[in-house]
């Protein structure tokens, strides 16, 4: 995932911009202090990642708190999980950026989720449906344009069977379309959006992240250590469908055959 510099002029905003932030901020705060529900936010977005600096979101951004909505539906656990494009095993997708793989374009840093691409590569899985990884609620969609494009988060509660719960959070990224909306409880397999391009920033694929800290920053996709960061396909193999075994090298391309990202 190639997220981009914004323009180094609009690195840091005006005075006049960041009153007109700040105004905003607090109009958000009183209005879900007031009605208890998220807010639509347009204009500056910073990801707090020096990989972004300051540039204008193309769209909006819609929160909500997804605790209380899990404690109303106590038995609505993620108990399994499945993978997020191509059906239960992913077919006809591979990885073309491994979780924690180092780009030298942004430094070494690490890869802090997987991008998957069709096999027949390019933009050939542009607007293909993308996937609920597990049971949970959707806690913000948004479009951040850049490098993000259209974002989906989504909270998951899970349920370890052994009197162990966990809650995880996964993030979908340069979608074409999204497909539900804050607060709205999604099922595993559910379709949530479909595969995108971030604006023609690069190649139809989907980012997916799988995180244990959940409501952080939205970040670069890319970070100095893989903290808070879970490898998706490394947890599905613990927590994902049986029938068959895979690994991460299951869905290398062989020879990597020209991969387009």
């Amino acid at each position: 995932m190639d997220l981009r510099l914004a323009n180094k002029n609009s690195w840091y905003p005006s005075k006049t911009i960041r009153l007109f932030r700040l105004f905003l901020h607090t109009i958000c705060f009183l209005t879900i202090l007031i009605f208890g529900s998220g807010c639509v936010s347009k204009g500056y977005s910073y990801q707090g990642n020096p990989l972004f600096g300051w540039m204008e979101s193309s769209g909006e951004v819609r929160t909500t708190d997804p605790f209380p909505i899990l404690k109303r539906y106590p038995t609505f656990h993620a108990i399994d999980f499945e993978f997020p494009v191509g059906g239960k095993y992913a077919d006809g997708y591979y990885l073309a950026q491994k979780f924690g793989s180092e780009n030298a374009k942004f430094g070494g840093r690490k890869h802090l989720g997987e991008d998957w691409n069709a096999l027949t590569g390019g933009d050939s899985d542009y607007a293909a449906p993308v996937y609920a990884f597990g049971n949970g609620v959707v806690s913000e969609i948004a479009d951040y344009g850049g490098g993000w494009g259209k974002v989906v988060r989504i909270v998951h509660h899970q349920n370890l069977a052994n009197g162990n719960f966990y809650h995880l959070e996964t993030i979908y990224a340069h979608l074409h379309t999204i497909d539900v909306e804050p607060g709205q409880l999604v099922k595993k397999t559910e379709w949530i959006g479909t595969i995108g391009d971030a604006g023609g920033s690069y190649p139809a694929h989907l980012h997916f992240e799988l995180r244990s800290k959940v409501g952080a920053p939205l970040g670069g996709g890319y970070g100095l250590t893989t903290d808070g960061f879970l490898p998706p396909t490394r947890w599905l193999m613990t927590y994902g469908p049986k029938e068959k075994s895979f690994s991460e090298e299951t869905f290398q391309w062989i020879g990597e055959k020209n991969g387009t990202l």
